[in-house]
């Protein structure tokens, strides 16, 4: 925007100064307007997602720098990133959004980078990379997210631009500047190494094609044929050239050493003594042992040492000749300078010295096993999906102005072509391939697409355009964007309607296009073309990008996205907060938080102030202590829980399932097992294109971002206080009002649900009717027993752990005609009774089993898990530990047991008439009859009243060993059995005879656990889902439920 003087005006100065005429220069306001949306979009609401677990590492890192505790370890990349945002913490203090201003600084830094090539691109092309690189999907996310990528990428550009920049003026200061950029990009990230041996590829042949050139030049014989084959020959050896250059120029008659010749040095030298572990065999003939990284930097012998020492010394040296005897004072001034950087970040300023170790040999070491590792394992073609997938416009350009660039570009624009190609093809072998190296591909991309246009628009030459001229460009512009936008988007019209109305689109495209190309002449064309590509996919670009950095950025529907944390993450912290507040425990709030499968991340770094945080892989069980908070992997769920009841820990609320972490659904990687160089490949990917429905999926893909599959997924459980409302973050301060029955969303009675009011459960199992019609329903997780009406309101319960046995862990019930409500409990390993209003404990006997393989007493008890009464009032209790059915009287005498002769090594097991292996549900039948469910014999077998063997059915589905999998029975008034299937979510009806008459199996809102079954006076059953925490209601006679 400037300004001018207008026409000449008396008056004062405010009247001379409001006079003025200003002239606006849009270009600068295009600038302005760009950079704003950039900046906008880099560090708008950056602390609303929840940190990646790969972010909240580096999170975590960082603060640990900003503490005074970070040591570099190439794991982890380089530490410029943990320097760099260790500093952001200790100005802006450390939050999710501050941990992310980073890489947006560094992200924004990348969108004016194209300035530095302004030589190269032209002005319009260096517009339209700066605007490429703004408003690109993957640089706009990765700007916002805290890893090295986005570093890297800046100090590429700037390599870039410098190593240009050199050869086209020779000004040492851009040595210098090379030399920086390449100790930063060494500091940042590893995969700097595959740029640099590209850059020296590059250069190495431009080398050697200058060389060629200066004989040819001196005799004005050159021949571009020839001279391109007298560099071929050439190229092998250009560097050695270059290398040795005092000794070697005069037998090639070459006067002085080309540009590229300093470059390759000055890289070449820089980057030798970081080649060291690639000799590793050779260096290991000389050593204690295996070089491996990281235990030689943590215990190197003093033979280790020298072999170590006598390897970078050697490279070293090497390096030090070739750059004396190039231009000593310049290689010493740059190579200073980039080591004393390198070292001092490498070795955490000068406070670490084992960063020497690590930095040196452990960067490259590390990261060249990992290539067979082949962490993330993912398949040749990954990159072949994910750049269409979102980096489709510059791509699209790209290829286009690739094809005119080696035809007929620059030597700029072949660099730029060959950069992305050998980057695509590098990463593209590389072991590992995650879609954050999208990144490397994206900026070479947006800076061949925006070449493409200044190349356009140069063929062009546009002359001025009147004001008609330029309403016919908006106007075919506007119609090819509403033509796509008509084709490809679902607006709700039929497809008929939607095709007709593009196609009219595109007719009048084409009819405009014409008018145009035949008005300002054929020139017009490839930068019409070229804008009619930018304006109809800008808006599905722009929109891919909104939609994967703010709409979805923590749910994983998008391939950028990996294993990203859940945003429960974020919620769950501040959850934690607000009870650490209402304890007033503050930072010693005692939290337990599980590390199997690195579940400890994105928490390591949410609960970075907390004093009293354990980590522990929880396969074993909880560790020891009392916790306010457990986070448990749900893998460990059963273990914890069952640790829990053991120790008879009430503190807690019936536990949460969450999502921790999830990832993108990777089906793709079977769709394609052949290698790129297989013909079997090939003809998989054509059928797949033209005979299957590839074509179709990836257009959807394209279009919606929206995989259609659940993605993969790691779930926690979260235990908290039984006081603490997770709602309100307070402590409860008054009863709490009982849970109220409802509906499914099927519309199914319901009562219960996980939660701590009076009425919810935690964990039930089994329920029972009173000759009342009350129900009742005993919980294992909590040991509390609940009387229910006949529609699951709460009427009275009893906590039995709380008033009476600590260690009870009760299974199963049984309720007598006089009202008496009998528990098994189970790991009590005790019988229990109470009146039928649950005021009192009438009975209690059982005792532990003996151990050792002896036999067991009349009262000793493994395990009981289900009582049924008979018509003369005993308790038929299934034994289940010892394998026997046990029978009492009502007043708990012993009368006889039922089952297998008992040995210490079969503990009672047996597979024949009447004997059981792992009996859990017992029911009597209306006929006296008994029926048991013989779990480990996936059986029912049928006693009469005295206990002699009526007959058997198989139950499939049965069998299994899990702690959890014990499934009960229920016989219905008209002799049908009843009976649940925990493992698989079923409830099934069979005849008395065993002929299968129903499943009950609800799609629309599965069955979770199902244990405990009772029959209402209607004949419909209720069922007690133990994984959802709640008794549903369900009609017997319903097969329609699957």
């Amino acid at each position: 925007m400037t300004s001018g003087p207008g026409p000449a005006t008396g008056g004062n100065a405010f009247d001379r100064l409001l006079a003025r005429r200003i002239d606006v220069d849009w270009l600068l306001v295009a600038y302005v307007l760009v950079f704003a949306a950039a900046f906008a979009l880099r560090f708008w609401d950056l602390g609303a997602r929840a940190l990646h677990h790969d972010e909240s590492i580096h999170a975590k890192w960082a603060w640990d720098f900003a503490q005074g505790s970070y040591t570099h370890s190439p794991v982890f990349h380089g530490p410029l990133l943990y320097l760099v945002q260790g500093f952001t913490f200790i100005v802006f203090t450390a939050t999710d959004y501050t941990a992310r201003i980073s890489p947006a600084l560094f992200g924004m830094a990348v969108v004016a980078a194209p300035f530095a090539l302004r030589r190269w691109l032209g002005s319009t092309g260096v517009f339209a990379a700066v605007t490429f690189l703004a408003f690109s999907p993957t640089l706009v996310y990765y700007s916002r997210f805290l890893r090295m990528d986005i570093f890297l990428a800046l100090f590429l550009l700037v390599l870039v631009a410098a190593m240009w920049k050199y050869l086209h003026d020779g000004r040492t200061r851009w040595l210098i500047i090379f030399a920086v950029a390449l100790s930063l990009a060494f500091a940042t990230k590893e995969a700097a190494f595959l740029f640099v041996a590209f850059l020296l590829l590059y250069l190495n042949g431009q080398l050697a094609l200058d060389l060629t050139r200066q004989p040819t030049e001196e005799s004005g014989a050159g021949v571009t044929w020839a001279r391109f084959f007298r560099a071929a020959a050439l190229y092998p050896f250009a560097w050695i050239v270059a290398a040795l250059w005092p000794l070697l120029r005069e037998a090639g008659a070459w006067r002085r050493l080309p540009r590229a010749g300093d470059l390759v040095v000055l890289a070449g030298t820089l980057t030798l003594p970081f080649l060291v572990p690639f000799a590793k065999p050779l260096l290991e003939a000389f050593s204690s042992g295996p070089l491996d990284f990281p235990e030689i930097c943590a215990a190197a012998s003093t033979r280790d040492i020298a072999a170590l020492a006598t390897g970078f010394a050697v490279t070293c040296a090497i390096a030090a000749v070739a750059g004396l005897l190039w231009r000593p004072r310049t290689w010493l001034i740059a190579a200073g300078v980039a080591v004393f950087i390198y070292l001092t970040l490498v070795t955490s300023l000068w406070t670490n010295l084992d960063g020497f170790c690590t930095g040196l040999w452990g960067s490259i070491d590390h990261w060249q096993a990992q290539h067979d590792y082949r962490r993330g394992m993912q398949p040749w073609f990954y990159y072949l999906m994910v750049m269409p997938a979102y980096e489709f416009l510059p791509l699209l350009l790209a290829l286009a102005g690739g094809v005119w660039a080696l035809l007929k570009g620059s030597p700029f624009a072949r660099f730029l072509v060959f950069w992305f190609l050998t980057l695509f093809a590098a990463l593209s072998f590389a072991g590992e391939k995650m879609p954050w190296l999208n990144t490397h591909l994206a900026v070479p991309a947006a800076l061949i697409a925006a070449w493409t246009i200044q190349r356009a628009w140069e063929h062009w030459r546009a002359p001025p355009l009147d004001a008609r001229a330029l309403l016919t460009i908006a106007f075919t512009l506007s119609t090819a964007a509403l033509t796509l936008v008509v084709f490809v988007l679902d607006w709700g019209p039929p497809l008929a309607v939607r095709v007709t109305w593009g196609a009219v689109a595109l007719l009048i495209t084409i009819v405009t296009t014409g008018f145009v190309v035949s008005r300002l002449g054929w020139r017009t064309l490839p930068m019409l073309v070229a804008l009619i590509v930018v304006v109809s996919l800008a808006f599905f670009s722009v929109r891919t990008m909104i939609e994967v950095t703010f709409e979805r950025g923590d749910v994983p529907k998008d391939m950028l996205i990996y294993t990203q944390s859940s945003p429960e993450i974020t919620r769950m912290a501040d959850e934690i907060d607000a009870l650490a507040e209402a304890t007033g425990k503050g930072a010693d709030l005692r939290i337990a938080i599980d590390s199997r499968t690195s579940f400890a991340w994105p928490w390591v770094w949410y609960l970075r102030d907390y004093d009293n945080v354990v980590f522990s892989d929880m396969e074993a069980g909880l560790p020891q202590g009392e916790f306010d908070v457990v986070l448990v992997n749900a893998t460990n769920a059963a273990i914890v829980s069952q640790d829990l009841v053991s120790r008879g820990v009430t503190a807690f609320a019936p536990p949460t399932r969450y999502p921790h972490r999830w990832w993108f659904p990777e089906t793709y990687k079977s769709a394609l097992t052949a290698g790129p160089f297989e013909g079997e490949a090939w003809r998989q990917i054509g059928s797949g294109i033209f005979k299957g429905t590839w074509a179709k999926d990836a257009f959807s893909y394209w279009r919606d971002h929206d995989p259609r599959v659940e993605p993969g997924r790691v779930e926690g459980i979260a235990y908290f206080p039984l006081d603490f409302d997770r709602g309100t973050g307070q402590l409860a301060t008054q009863t709490l009002e009982p849970a109220q029955p409802g509906v499914d969303d099927a519309g199914r009675p319901m009562f219960g649900g996980r939660g701590a009011r009076p009425g919810q459960f935690s964990a039930p199992v089994d329920v029972e009717a009173g000759p009342d019609g009350s129900l009742y329903v005993i919980d294992r997780a909590t040991g509390i027993l609940q009387r229910f009406d006949g529609g699951g309101i709460l009427l009275a319960s009893i906590d039995i752990r709380a008033r009476f046995f600590n260690d009870a862990r009760p299974w199963g019930l049984a309720v007598g005609q006089d009202g008496a409500v009998f528990v098994a409990d189970t790991f009590g390993w005790r019988v229990l009774a109470f009146d039928a209003e649950l005021s009192a404990l009438t009975l209690s006997f059982g005792e532990p089993p003996p151990g050792g393989g002896e036999p067991p007493g009349p009262y000793t008890l493994f395990g009981p898990r289900d009582i049924a009464i008979d018509a003369s009032g005993n308790l038929w209790v299934t034994d289940t530990g010892h394998n026997r059915i046990v029978i009492y009287t009502s007043e708990g005498e012993y009368i006889r047991e039922i089952g297998a002769p008992f040995s210490g090594d079969t503990l009672g097991r047996g597979s024949g008439s009447a004997e059981f292996s792992e009996p859990v549900g017992i029911d009597i039948a209306p006929n006296g009859e008994v029926v048991i469910a013989d779990m480990w014999n996936a059986r029912v077998q049928v006693l009469d009243p005295f206990g002699a063997f009526l007959r058997e059915f198989p139950v499939s589905g049965w069998g299994g060993v899990d702690h959890l999998d014990k499934p009960y029975l229920r016989v219905l008034r008209d002799g049908r059995i009843a009976l649940s299937l925990p493992s698989l979510g079923q409830v099934r009806i069979y005849s008395d005879t065993g002929v299968l008459l129903t499943v009950i199996d609800p799609e629309d809102e599965p069955l979770r656990s199902p244990y405990g079954i009772v029959e209402t006076p209607g004949g419909k059953l209720w069922i007690v889902e133990g994984g959802a925490g709640r008794v549903r209601l369900f009609d017997s006679g319903e097969a329609g439920e699957r």
